[in-house]
C-alpha cells in the first residue's frame, strides 16, 4: 500500500471511531504519532485539508475571506474624522479594525503608511467624505516629503513582505542565513556591524533585527534594540518568525506601533 493511501486509510479509521465525525489535525497527527512533516512530504502545501478532500470530505480550514477595500478606506475615514488627523496604528488597534496593518501588507499589498494616498486616490470625488479629504490634504506635504525621504526604507520592506522562508527553521540563525542570501540580490548586505551590532545592514544604513519566536523578556529587549538602532541610524526593521502565539505577537506590534508613533521612528515589524 503506499503511503498516500496509508493515511487516507487512517482518516477514515479515526473518523470511524468519532462516529463520523470529521478529525481534526492535531487530533489526528496525535491519535497516530503522525508528524506533520511526512504529511507534507506526501500532500504538499496545507496537507491536512487535502488529505481530507483526498478521503472525501470537506476541509476543517475555514475559507479566507477577504476585506474589501472600500471598507478599509471607510475605517480609515471614520478614524481620520474621530481624530482630526492621520491615524496611527494604534488607533487602527484601539478600534478593533481589520485587516491588522500586517494582514493589511501580506493580503492588499498596501502599507498603512500609504493609506492616505490611497484614500485620497480613491475617495477624491465622494462629497461625504470631504472633510476627511481636507485633513488628509492639510498633511499631504508632510506625509509626501517623508514618503521621498524613506524611499528605499520602503523598498526594504516591501522586498522582506515579498520574502517566504523554504521551510520552518530549528534555529534563528537559519532564517538570518536565508534572509541575508535574499537580500543580497538587492542590496548591500552586511552582518552583526555598527554600534549597535545589529543582525543585519543594508547599504550602511538600514538595519534589521530577526526574531523567531519571541519570548515576553525577548519582545522587550527587541524594542530596546530598535530604539537603539533608530538613534543610531534614522531607522529600523523586525522580523519576526515562527510565532507560537499571535496574540503575545499582536501585544506586542500594538505597543511597538504607540512607542515607535510617539518617538517619531521611522520603524517596520514584519511576521513571516
Amino acid at each position: 500500500m503506499d503511503k498516500r493511501q496509508e493515511y487516507i486509510d487512517k482518516y477514515n479509521e479515526l473518523k470511524k471511531l468519532k462516529s463520523g465525525e470529521k478529525p481534526l489535525r492535531n487530533e489526528f497527527l496525535k491519535h497516530f504519532g503522525i508528524n506533520e512533516i511526512h504529511l507534507t512530504k506526501i500532500f504538499g502545501k496545507d496537507p491536512y485539508s487535502t488529505l481530507q478532500e483526498a478521503a472525501g470530505d470537506s476541509s476543517n480550514k475555514l475559507p479566507f475571506l477577504r476585506t474589501e477595500l472600500s471598507q478599509i478606506l471607510n475605517q480609515y475615514g471614520e478614524l481620520t474624522r474621530q481624530y482630526q488627523r492621520i491615524p496611527v496604528q494604534s488607533d487602527w488597534y484601539a478600534a478593533d479594525f481589520y485587516p491588522r496593518p500586517d494582514g493589511l501588507r501580506k493580503v492588499h499589498k498596501i502599507s498603512f503608511l500609504t493609506l492616505p494616498e490611497f484614500f485620497i486616490t480613491n475617495y477624491k470625488d465622494k462629497p461625504e467624505w470631504k472633510d476627511v479629504l481636507k485633513i488628509l490634504h492639510r498633511e499631504d506635504l508632510t506625509i509626501t516629503a517623508s514618503r521621498k525621504r524613506n524611499k528605499t526604507f520602503d523598498e526594504i520592506v516591501g522586498k522582506i513582505n515579498a520574502w517566504t522562508p523554504d521551510r520552518k527553521r530549528v534555529l534563528e540563525e537559519g532564517y538570518k542565513i536565508e534572509l541575508r542570501k535574499y537580500l543580497e540580490k538587492y542590496f548591500d548586505v552586511e552582518e552583526e556591524v555598527g554600534d549597535t551590532n545589529t543582525d543585519l545592514l543594508l547599504n550602511k544604513k538600514f538595519p534589521i533585527e530577526i526574531k523567531k519566536d519571541p519570548t515576553l523578556s525577548e519582545y522587550d529587549r527587541l524594542l530596546g534594540q530598535m530604539i537603539r538602532h533608530n538613534k543610531q541610524y534614522g531607522n529600523a526593521i523586525a522580523v519576526v518568525t515562527s510565532l507560537s502565539s499571535q496574540d503575545r505577537f499582536m501585544k506586542f506590534q500594538k505597543l511597538f506601533d504607540e512607542i515607535h508613533t510617539k518617538l517619531g521612528m521611522t520603524a517596520e515589524i514584519i511576521n513571516k
